[in-house]
Parts: C-alpha cells; sequence; structure tokens
C-alpha cells in the first residue's frame, strides 16, 4: 500500500525541524559557554554593516541627487555612517560598550513599559501580578548590566543571544517530539 505524499512530506520537515533543534541547540549552548567571542565578532559585523549602508547611502544620494529634494543632507548621513562605523571597527571594545549600554536600556524602558501595562490592566488581567514582576526583573537585568559596565559589556550581548539560541533549538526539538506520535 502507497503512503500518503502528505505525511512523507510531514516526515521529511519533522526530520529536518529535529535537526535544527539540535543544531541551533549546540551553537547556543557554545555561544553561551563562549560569550566573549559571539560579542566581540557581533560588535564587528555591525560596525562593518553600518560602513557599508553609510557606503550605500552615499553612492544612492548622488546617483538620485536630482530625484532626492537635499541630497547633500543624505549624503551628509551617509558619510557619518560610514565615519562610525570605521570608528566602531577600529574600536570594538567601545562599540561593545555601546551596544551593551543600549540592551540595558532596552531593559529599562521594557520595564517601564511591563510597569504601566500592569497597572493599566489591573482590572483587565487576572495575574497582572505576572507584568509587574516581569518589570522587576526587566529592571534587575538592566541593573546588573548598566552598573557593571564595562565587565559585562564583554559577555552580555553572547549570553543573551546564546541563552535565546539554546531555547530556541530546545523549542524546536520539543516540537518535534510532541508531534512524531501522531505523523508517525
Amino acid at each position: 500500500m502507497r503512503e500518503n505524499p502528505l505525511r512523507t512530506a510531514a516526515k521529511g520537515f519533522m526530520g529536518l525541524l529535529l535537526a535544527e533543534g539540535i543544531f541551533v541547540s549546540i551553537l547556543g549552548l557554545l555561544i553561551v559557554i563562549l560569550p566573549q567571542i559571539t560579542t566581540f565578532a557581533l560588535s564587528i559585523l555591525l560596525s562593518i554593516g553600518l560602513v557599508a549602508i553609510g557606503l550605500y547611502k552615499f553612492i544612492n544620494s548622488i546617483i538620485l541627487r536630482k530625484e532626492i529634494h537635499h541630497a547633500w543632507l543624505s549624503m551628509i548621513i551617509g558619510i557619518l555612517m560610514v565615519v562610525t562605523g570605521a570608528y566602531l571597527t577600529m574600536n570594538p571594545f567601545f562599540n561593545i560598550l555601546v551596544l551593551t549600554m543600549a540592551i540595558g536600556i532596552y531593559f529599562i524602558l521594557e520595564g517601564i513599559n511591563s510597569i504601566t501595562i500592569a497597572i493599566q490592566k489591573k482590572q483587565l488581567l487576572k495575574y497582572w501580578w505576572v507584568t509587574l514582576f516581569s518589570a522587576i526583573i526587566q529592571f534587575l537585568l538592566a541593573f546588573i548590566i548598566i552598573f557593571g559596565l564595562p565587565a559585562t559589556a564583554l559577555w552580555t550581548i553572547g549570553i543573551l543571544i546564546g541563552v535565546n539560541m539554546l531555547f530556541s533549538g530546545i523549542s524546536l526539538i520539543s516540537i518535534y517530539l510532541g508531534t512524531r506520535g501522531i505523523i508517525n
């Protein structure tokens, strides 16, 4: 008897999902073990990206100068992006410091947002206090990151990326395990 083509495709997809989950989990674990390498590599990659985008913006402004009002302003922005990216590429530890401070500020803003939601929706949300607890955790993370600078700059980005990848991989593996009985 011939197997259903949809079932065969689903089995293939689930096999790939399992492989991806294992790969992402291992990669995430390696990043958590070596967060400084990830942090450094990401900072360099972002700096080079800023240079590339700045060059594109500058060249695009020259090419489209007749179609763009105030093309000179776009050219200046492109030049500033190139100079900033070049500076950050040559000073990766300053780059890492700036990125880490931005993450700390992000956690502060998310904490403020969570508190606002918890207070405003207290009447509607049965478990509003969970959102308030989340805000406390966000403020705690911000405090650890910002007041631990410059030491936290070396591992913050790597740890956050690594933990995210580890749990994403575990999630993919759990999806595979949860649906394995349905497809087979």
